[in-house]
């Protein structure tokens, strides 16, 4: 019943894709059905576009898929991204980052004309930070400094362990620790966005604050269109 959920919100922006488009590719799992139905958009409909993707899992499902790609670094902007979130609020705030790709996320959503969330009714909330803690990549030197940070703002921070026996670090795509700082209750999301952004060595951070502006939302009722 979930992926039926999840299908529904990732067919339903994947068809906002139109011929010519950059387009900007999520990670995760709902974001897998828009990627699946553009493919086959590919071959019904002749779809021409190009994906820039978040991840390396997102860029073996393109290669899967048949979506032809460019790396993010080689384009300055983009139509439109489409990506998943694991908190959404009701001004589509988010916290991202379960997957550890937040950092090529934000970048990719930061190049996008559009950017474009899909999920299901799960994962809406009334203040970040309800269900989840605030993914953080982190420069593997900078560790320390970051902690301190995190704990002057009331927060705690946790190492993401990788493997089977946890014995090692989670380590991004970009080779930098990932990292968990939970603060509990979120009341002022930008101010914390703002607060973490001015952290040296704290490359990036799952708060995305005022990027999403349109929303597919799927529940027992159907899909949900949010645009703000």
């Amino acid at each position: 019943m979930e992926d039926d959920l999840k299908k529904l919100a990732g067919v339903a922006a994947a068809g906002l894709v139109q011929n010519g488009m950059a387009v900007g590719l999520g990670t995760g799992s709902t974001v897998f059905f828009a990627l699946e139905h553009l493919a086959e958009r590919q071959k019904t409909e002749g779809l021409k576009f190009f994906g820039v993707s978040t991840s390396f899992s997102t860029t073996l499902l393109c290669r899967k898929f048949g979506i032809s790609l460019k790396e993010s670094g080689s384009v300055s902007h983009l139509d439109i991204a489409i990506d998943g979130a694991d908190e959404i609020d009701k001004n589509l705030n988010l916290i991202k980052g379960r997957g550890a790709a937040h950092l090529l996320e934000k970048i990719v959503a930061s190049l996008s004309s559009k950017f474009i969330i899909v999920g299901d009714s799960g994962k809406t909330v009334q203040n970040l930070g309800e269900k989840f803690p605030v993914p953080l990549e982190i420069l593997p030197a900078a560790l320390g400094l970051v902690e301190t940070r995190v704990k002057k703002l009331g927060g705690s921070l946790k190492v993401r362990m990788a493997g089977a026996c946890k014995d090692g670090p989670t380590i991004s795509d970009s080779g930098n620790i990932i990292a968990d700082a939970s603060f509990g209750i979120i009341k002022d999301a930008p101010a914390l966005c703002k607060e973490l952004d001015e952290v040296p060595g704290l490359l990036g951070h799952g708060l995305f604050v005022n990027l999403a502006k349109e929303a597919f939302i799927a529940g027992k009722d159907g899909v949900e269109h949010i645009s703000l």
